[in-house]
């Protein structure tokens, strides 16, 4: 009465199970084959069972791939094996499914038959490569938006400096001649020009971001490089800043200057943005397609307006720069095939993450 109980309870389980299974015995015969692997693989007229595997599967040679699953199950005996490999169906379809094969074997060793297990992955399929294509046509749109950028700046960098050169030079020749209320306007326009330098020099500065000579780089080294960039920057210098380094032994294809330059601006804004003790953590880890590096950090965080806005060009909400820092470390990301993310933190602070493409890890 049980073994009649448990042979309807698998019949059952097969019956219902959303994944294909068949059961082969050694000589290609399909022993079993449940309804799932029917709808996954094309059920031909009178179902698998019964049938030779290499009569069904063999003979079209636009499955030899799925078909060498099996074939290296039952020929090489290997234990077990697991693809992934493309399907046309008899219809044309094409599918994207995961195979495993798996031998069992009686006491003595010999293998009684092959398990076969088959799962449909082509809507997983389909949405990887829509993402794929999606993250290619935005990284085609930022390196179009940093070319059409850099063009600009080359042009306002050349246009705009001689004339502010010119002004805070008259402004200077001028102070000597004039009265104490000609001296006011004229060191206004003196502070003001220095100003429009600090944006120009800001803005040839990014024009000149060009990635050249990438080499294997550990993420340690990176960490290090833009740390030593900014150790003297007033922002720094003199804060009890702590740093909190979680990385793996890792490392990536990148122009090491250039990509160190990138994590410094970063780690500078979060410095300045964390009051007088600052805690800045770092950490880097394999993301889908793309290694992240985040800096995180205990300051009051970006808020909706700096979020939309971070990484347009001279916005700031510091009371000097040139509000480029974020701005240029993107550019080097993209230089890089990259990008950057910014967010606030639940708990509190600001987030950055860096994303390099795995392929180039």
């Amino acid at each position: 009465m049980l073994e009649g109980m448990y042979e309807n309870v698998i019949h059952a389980v097969l019956e219902n199970l959303p994944v294909g299974l068949m059961v082969i015995s050694p000589d290609g015969t399909i022993r079993e084959a449940n309804p799932a692997s029917c709808t996954i693989l094309g059920c031909p007229e009178g179902g698998f069972a019964g049938r030779k595997w290499g009569e069904v599967f063999l003979p079209d040679q636009e499955n030899s791939a799925f078909s060498e699953v099996v074939l290296d199950a039952i020929q090489r005996e290997v234990p077990r094996i697991q693809r992934v490999t493309p399907f046309r169906l008899k219809n044309g379809e094409e599918r994207y499914l995961s195979v495993i094969s798996a031998a069992l074997r009686d006491e003595r060793g010999k293998m009684e038959s092959i398990v076969i297990l088959v799962e449909d992955l082509t809507e997983i399929q389909t949405l990887h490569e829509r993402e794929k294509q999606i993250l290619e046509q935005n990284h085609k749109l930022a390196t179009e938006r940093a070319e059409s950028l850099t063009a600009f700046a080359d042009s306002v960098a050349h246009q705009i400096r001689n004339p502010v050169m010119a002004i805070a030079g008259f402004a200077r020749i001028l102070a000597p001649r004039v009265d104490e209320n000609g001296a006011e306007a004229l060191t206004a326009i003196t502070e003001e020009a220095s100003k429009l330098d600090v944006m120009v020099r800001a803005v040839a500065e990014y024009s000149a971001l060009k990635m050249s000579d990438p080499v294997p780089v550990n993420i340690w080294v990176l960490i290090e490089d833009a740390k030593h960039l900014i150790e003297d920057h007033p922002a720094v210098r003199g804060k009890q800043v702590t740093w909190e380094a979680d990385c793996p032994d890792a490392g990536v294809v990148a122009d090491r200057p250039l990509l160190a330059k990138a994590l410094a601006e970063t780690l500078l804004n979060a410095v300045e943005f964390s009051g007088e003790e600052p805690h800045v953590t770092i950490s880097a880890k394999a993301q889908n397609a793309n290694v992240v590096i985040t800096v995180s950090d205990n300051g009051p965080g970006f808020g909706p307006r700096a979020l939309s806005m971070a990484f347009d060009p001279f916005f700031t909400t510091k009371p000097v720069g040139a509000g480029m820092g974020l701005t240029r470390a993107k550019r080097i990301m993209t230089e890089h095939q990259g990008t950057m993310r910014v967010a606030d933190r639940e708990s509190g602070g600001a987030e950055v993450s860096l994303l390099l493409p795995r392929d180039h890890v």
